[in-house]
């Protein structure tokens, strides 16, 4: 693992959030200076998970084309500092911590598949997170339209290559996903072909924390009726 404080970032890419001392993750992510994507505790029961996409998702920033390259063929150089600094120019500024290229999780008897939670703008889902799941939520259109493309990195996963995508959340337990920064067409070839993805994760050390104020500006009434909408906001408005 390495870390990096971002300073001067371009901050087109931002992640708050924060892990309770109960275990309960929120995380919120914002693009070009808006909110995108909600991934938190719903606090209805459990282990039950909130997603929801804004109304209107901003544009998810492309990589630079070396690091693009690296990333396809998942020849990963290191120090990751180096090899990820066009992506990590893009983050707001703050300390990461940077892992990989590994296994999204080590397969073992008892582990549960993993799988692809997306949603439609403004329609928010209730999940039923158990203890073994590993989920991803993409920032991009699901399922990719570029079928070629996905065709492509399946022939490579077939030939033992392993084709490498980015996530990002903020740190803590590692069970719970992360967004997809870079690597939708990866991910589905990997989804297809049933095999645990790699991954770069990049980890925000210092999130500030998501607050009802900004939750209440990113979503439509109709959204935020939604009944774990009103559980978080509540957990949310006791922490003011």
């Amino acid at each position: 693992m390495e870390e990096v404080t971002v300073v001067g970032g371009e901050g087109v890419v931002d992640i708050r959030g924060s892990v309770t001392e109960h275990g309960y993750v929120e995380s919120m992510l914002y693009l070009g200076g808006a909110v995108a994507l909600l991934d938190s505790s719903a606090y209805e029961g459990s282990i039950g998970r909130l997603i929801a996409r804004a109304p209107e998702p901003p544009v998810r920033p492309e990589v630079a084309d070396r690091l693009r390259i690296a990333l396809a063929t998942g020849q990963i150089r290191r120090p990751l500092t180096e090899t990820l600094a066009p992506l990590t120019a893009l983050l707001a500024d703050g300390r990461y911590q940077l892992s990989g290229p590994e296994p999204l999780f080590t397969a073992g008897p008892d582990e549960r598949d993993w799988y692809v939670v997306s949603v439609a703008p403004d329609e928010p889902q209730w999940l039923y997170e158990d203890h073994d799941d590993r989920y991803l939520v993409p920032t991009d259109g699901w399922p990719p339209a570029d079928e070629p493309r996905v065709a492509y990195y399946r022939t490579a996963i077939r030939a033992g290559y392993r084709p490498t995508a980015v996530l990002l959340h903020v740190a803590g337990k590692q069970r719970y996903s992360g967004f997809i920064l870079d690597g939708h067409h990866k991910v589905a070839a990997y989804l297809a072909e049933r095999v645990v993805p790699q991954v770069v994760r990049i980890s925000r050390l210092d999130a500030p924390a998501i607050t009802a104020t900004e939750v209440r500006g990113a979503f439509s009434d109709r959204a935020l009726a939604h009944r774990d909408f009103g559980s978080l906001l509540r957990v949310l408005d006791r922490q003011a």
